[in-house]
């Protein structure tokens, strides 16, 4: 059913239920109305016209009260400035005092209470039902023949029970609101964080990829005409690599798209021999040392230390020049892990910048999102030196 359908529905509901209760408690078992004071039914012979014009007056206003209460749940304001105007009506009434339909009120100002309205509104339109309230017990103390004992306590104590019920509702809401609000900046945060860390993979992979394969179309160009067999051997290295590279972004890209991509594994220091090939067939001498127990390192720390690697050796590549080796030494221990990836290259030539391009950038924030520490400054005796370490529990 519509919301809105099914919340009129409920109005209407009320509005009968109260109707039905006013005309139980004034219909006379024998036929016709019951005179609910003493001297009712003399002044209604007596007076007969003031006493048809304060029916028209009660009738009227409450008519006035059970259209304005069919407005409850999206008009609420609406709903109780009309069950105010019937209520003072009725209380003023010789006719007809204080009835069942007169809890109108209390189900009006729930109603307010409970709305996403301003705060304001709210602490004045429990004020205006209160005054209501004490209204009728003042003029209940003036008349005390028109109401019951229970007269002087019962309209505010209503009207007071409705508003702290309907404020509770609202508190509810907005605590509910607050924490979907807070769900969803959270998303939003995961959404970037992982945005981000695609790109990384995106940087470290391409800029790997392509470094190889300018260094080996390079190699090719200079073996061309003398050594075809070397030249053949370099342009074999670039279509792997190419390969290799175009697998990668793929993969990468199905993160967005898990339904339409049969994703790989995610590399891990066991692909570092792989990797390790590929440098060396690009000219960079590597040696690889791996200690420990990598099995037992969580997958995305493998798949973090493997991207660092990866863009080390990529700017040893670039960087340190002829005749430099590489050294890689992983140690996962129960301490935690650590990798160093050195070179015997031309080092950094000054103050080392990491604002400048995004790789040293990159490694430094992996290593910084897995709590960890991270390193790279020139070496001693010359050469390019990263350090990280992790702290991790083995699986």
């Amino acid at each position: 059913m519509n919301p809105r359908v099914m919340r009129l529905a409920i109005d209407a509901g009320i509005v009968a239920a109260l109707v039905a209760a006013t005309v139980a408690f004034i219909r006379n078992p024998q036929g016709g109305w019951l005179y609910l004071f003493p001297g009712q039914e003399e002044m209604a012979k007596v007076h007969w016209l003031s006493w048809q014009s304060e029916l028209i007056k009660w009738w009227a206003a409450t008519g006035i009260g059970v259209v304005a209460m069919m407005t409850r749940s999206w008009k609420p304001i609406l709903a109780l400035a009309g069950v105010l105007v019937m209520g003072v009506a009725h209380i003023t009434s010789f006719v007809v005092p204080l009835l069942p339909i007169d809890l109108a009120v209390a189900f009006a100002l729930y109603a307010v209470a409970a709305a996403e309205v301003r705060r304001w509104v709210s602490y004045v339109a429990l004020g205006l039902g209160l005054a209501v309230g004490l209204f009728a017990v003042i003029w209940g103390m003036m008349s005390p023949s028109l109401y019951g004992p229970t007269a002087p306590v019962l309209p505010p104590s209503v009207v007071l029970v409705a508003w702290l019920a309907g404020d509770r509702i609202r508190a509810r809401h907005e605590q509910e609101t607050q924490r979907e609000r807070k769900r969803a900046a959270e998303a939003e945060l995961a959404v970037a964080a992982e945005r981000g860390r695609i790109a990384r993979d995106m940087h470290d992979a391409v800029a790997h990829g392509l470094s190889i394969m300018v260094i080996q179309a390079q190699a090719a160009i200079g073996a061309l005409e003398r050594r075809p067999a070397t030249a053949r051997a370099a342009l074999e290295a670039i279509e792997t690599t190419g390969r290799h590279s175009l697998g990668e972004m793929r993969r990468l890209l199905g993160l967005s798209r898990p339904e339409e991509t049969e994703l790989a594994p995610l590399p891990g220091i066991a692909d570092l021999i792989a990797l390790a090939d590929r440098v060396r067939q690009a000219g960079l001498p590597v040696s690889l040392e791996v200690t420990g127990e990598p099995s037992r390192m969580p997958g995305g720390v493998a798949a973090s230390v493997y991207r660092i690697v990866q863009e080390a050796l990529t700017n040893a590549l670039k960087h340190a020049g002829p005749r430099a080796r590489a050294c890689v030494t992983v140690h996962c221990g129960e301490e935690g892990l650590e990798v160093a990836v050195a070179d015997t290259g031309r080092g950094t030539g000054g103050v080392l910048d990491e604002s400048r391009g995004s790789g040293l950038r990159g490694m430094r924030q992996r290593v910084e999102l897995l709590g960890g520490s991270f390193s790279a400054a020139g070496g001693a005796a010359g050469g390019f030196e990263v350090r990280i370490r992790i702290p991790v529990v083995l699986q």
